[in-house]
C-alpha cells in the first residue's frame, strides 16, 4: 500500500510503499544520507505525525528514525533534511575506461577514469560514485572538482582479501573498462560566510579534496582549513593539498600523523587537532570524512566545543561504502 509522506521544513511531498529513503531518491527527492545501511546514522530524521516501522520492526509514532531502514504504515510527516541543490542533478549508469593508474601507496590507488565522449557526468563535489565491475559494486568518493569535465578521479584504499582490491591492485591494466553509477550521497558544501574546516582520514581526504577545489576554481572567499589524519608522516600522498596552500592565502593544510611524535606536524587524532588551533567552533562550518568512530568521537567532541547541530556534516566510511 502507498502512503503519502511529507517533509518538513521543506513541504515536499512524495508516495511511499516501501523504504522511505529509496522511495524518495527514486522520485529525484534528495533527503540527507550517506552509507544507506544504517552504519552512519547521516539520514536520522524525527516523526512528526503518522506511524513508522523501523529497522527492529518497532512502530514508531514519534522520535527519531533512520529513513534508510524504515517504512511508512500510515500517512506520515518527517522532520528531515532535503536539499533542493541535488534534485536536478540525474544519476547515470556511465562505461568508463581507466585513463591514469598510480599507486602513490602500497596500498592506495588513484585512478582517473574516462567518459564516453557523448557522456555528460554532473555532480556535486563531496559526492561519490559506485564503481562496478565483473558483479561487484563498491562506492568510492569523486576527488576532482566538476573543472575537470569528461572523468572522475577516485582514490581507493586497499582492503585485505576485498574482491575490489584484489582486481585493482593486481591485474588492472590502462583502458579497462568499468562501469559507474551515480552521483550519490548529500555530502556537498553549503552556501554561507563562516570559515570552513575540512578533516578526513586515509581516502577520505578525496572528497574533501574535490570540495576544496571546486571552492576555489568558483573564488570563494572563505577561510578553508584543512586538517588530513595518516598514521606516519611519509603517507601523506596528496601533493596537491601543499600546492593549494601554497598558492592561495585562505588555505591552511594541516597534515596529522596519529602514530609519529616527533616529525614537526600535527600528532595524535585528527579531531584533537583542530581543537588544538580552535578554542571555539561556535563560528565555523566543520565537513568531515572517514570511518564511522572518528566522525562520532568528532561530532561529540566539537559539539563540547560549541560547534551548532547544524554546522557539522560528514560522510561516514562504512563496511559497504568505500570498502574493499
Amino acid at each position: 500500500m502507498s502512503y503519502n509522506i511529507e517533509i518538513q521544513p521543506s513541504g515536499v511531498k512524495y508516495p511511499s510503499e516501501d523504504n522511505l529513503l529509496e522511495d524518495a531518491l527514486s522520485q529525484s527527492l534528495p533527503l540527507e544520507h550517506s552509507c544507506k545501511n544504517g552504519d552512519c546514522g547521516v539520514c536520522t530524521a524525527s516523526v512528526i505525525s503518522g506511524s513508522v516501522v523501523n529497522e527492529n520492526g518497532e512502530t514508531v509514532t514519534s522520535g527519531e528514525i533512520l529513513t534508510c531502514k524504515s517504512r511508512a504504515i500510515s500517512d506520515v510527516v518527517l522532520n528531515a533534511k532535503y536539499y533542493p541543490e541535488l534534485a536536478c542533478i540525474k544519476k547515470q549508469t556511465l562505461p568508463c575506461k581507466i585513463s591514469s593508474l598510480k599507486f602513490p601507496l602500497k596500498d592506495v590507488a588513484v585512478i582517473t577514469f574516462r567518459f564516453p565522449t557523448t557522456a555528460r557526468f554532473e555532480f556535486l563535489p563531496g559526492q561519490y560514485i559506485d564503481l562496478n565491475y565483473q558483479g561487484i559494486q563498491r562506492s568510492y568518493s569523486i576527488a576532482n572538482s566538476r573543472k575537470v569535465e569528461g572523468s572522475i578521479e577516485l582514490h581507493i584504499r586497499r582492503v585485505n582479501e576485498g574482491r575490489m582490491s584484489e582486481f585493482i591492485f593486481g591485474d588492472l591494466k590502462i583502458n579497462q573498462l568499468m562501469r559507474i553509477e551515480g552521483p550519490k550521497g548529500t555530502f556537498f558544501v553549503r552556501n554561507g560566510k563562516k570559515p570552513l574546516i575540512f578533516l578526513g582520514t586515509g581516502t577520505g581526504i578525496a572528497p574533501i579534496l574535490s570540495m576544496v577545489e571546486q571552492l576555489l576554481d568558483d573564488g570563494d572567499k572563505r577561510e578553508i582549513n584543512i586538517y588530513w589524519g595518516m598514521r606516519n608522516s611519509e603517507e601523506f600522498y596528496c601533493e596537491r593539498l601543499v600546492e593549494l596552500s601554497e598558492k592561495y592565502n585562505n588555505v591552511h593544510y594541516n597534515p596529522v600523523a596519529s602514530r609519529e611524535l616527533d616529525w614537526g606536524g600535527h600528532t595524535g587524532y585528527v579531531q584533537d587537532a583542530v581543537l588544538q588551533d580552535f578554542k571555539s567552533l561556535a563560528d565555523v562550518e566543520i565537513y568531515a570524512c572517514g570511518s564511522v568512530k572518528m566522525i562520532e568521537s568528532s561530532k561529540e567532541l566539537f559539539f563540547k566545543n560549541e560547534l551548532s547541530l547544524e554546522a557539522f556534516h560528514s560522510d561516514a566510511f562504512t563496511p559497504s561504502k568505500h570498502s574493499s
